[in-house]
């Protein structure tokens, strides 16, 4: 039995609209109108074909200048109307994200890129809105316009975004985490990030998380927090007053972390492979390990490969590290 889309929609219409949640217009003419943008505009009122309802859709959302996310719900519940009354199964795959909010966009961007198999040119099919839209949320991830993203106060930008053949490069890998922890899990992830900070190795991470965390904080939350430490569970001041220094950007790549001092910037060798300079303290006197290996760091000792050799150091006796032999004289 051949079923037309035009006697679908106007069936949907009748009987659906007093449980869409939609304004009987504003279904019609996302549906049914003579606008550009309509399902049978696009699609004419012919026969259905599932592969051609389902472009029809995702085109009708991508034309559609109103909120996106009202289309697209609407949409999801003709598709299952349709799958309910005439057990037509469209098959399409929604966006997996609220596409007409900004800032969603940006975060799934953000982490859709770190993948570099996946291409900008894909995400305007996979969030059903216009190139000219991906383009402005890279430009605002970059930092390149006036309004960029921002995290409870502080801007979300990764610099140095590396654009070639479709695929962008990131500086580091940047994975938004908002707090969504009770107040006695935060004491504990603070203390936890103040032991791992001393560690050179550790120091500047943990230190940079720690602020991500205090920075999203209730000035309520800071002073119970304070007030734990200084009388219930006691601890250093200190440290916790130093995570209020002001702080423009929320996130910091592996390479704005490193830092000279100790190890300070041997994990970042050892994840991605760099080489690395290390000064160390080798009975009283100083020895220079030149374009070393990291092998592996487990405990204090730091296993390296220096020209051919494999060796293990203490890593308290690590007086400092580098890139370049340029940065330890």
């Amino acid at each position: 039995m051949m079923i037309l889309l035009e006697n679908t929609i106007r069936e949907f219409l009748n009987n659906s609209c007093n449980y869409i949640g939609y304004r009987k217009s504003t279904v019609k003419n996302l549906l049914q109108s003579e606008k550009e943008y309509s399902l049978l505009s696009i699609n004419g009122k012919g026969a259905i074909n599932v592969e051609e309802l389902a472009a029809g859709i995702k085109d009708s959302v991508s034309a559609y200048r109103s909120n996106k996310d009202s289309a697209i719900d609407i949409y999801k519940k003709y598709v299952k109307f349709l799958y309910d009354k005439y057990n037509i199964n469209v098959g399409i795959e929604f966006p997996p994200i609220p596409v007409s909010i900004t800032f969603e966009r940006i975060m799934f961007i953000a982490k859709y890129l770190q993948d570099p198999t996946n291409k900008v040119s894909d995400l305007p099919d996979l969030l059903w809105v216009k190139d000219r839209t991906i383009e402005g949320d890279i430009a605002k991830l970059r930092g390149n316009t006036d309004d960029p993203i921002q995290v409870c106060g502080k801007k979300f930008i990764i610099e140095d975004l590396e654009r070639s053949r479709g695929s962008i490069t990131m500086p580091s890998t940047a994975h938004p985490i908002f707090l969504t922890s009770n107040l006695t899990e935060i004491i504990i992830t603070l203390k936890g990030l103040k032991g791992m900070a001393q560690n050179s190795a550790y120091r500047e991470y943990a230190q940079n998380m720690a602020q991500s965390i205090w920075t999203q904080l209730s000035d309520y939350a800071k002073n119970r927090i304070l007030h734990v430490t200084e009388n219930i569970l006691p601890d250093e001041l200190g440290w916790y007053h130093g995570l209020d220094e002001t702080c423009d950007y929320s996130f910091s790549t592996e390479y704005m972390c490193r830092n000279f001092e100790g190890l300070g910037c041997v994990l970042d060798c050892l994840k991605n492979g760099k080489v690395c300079f290390i000064e160390y303290k080798e009975n009283d006197s100083k020895k220079f390990y030149k374009n070393c290996e990291i092998i592996s760091l487990i405990g204090k000792i730091l296993t390296i490969s220096c020209d051919g050799e494999t060796m293990e150091l203490n890593s308290d006796n690590v007086l400092r590290s580098s890139y370049t032999m340029e940065e330890l004289i």
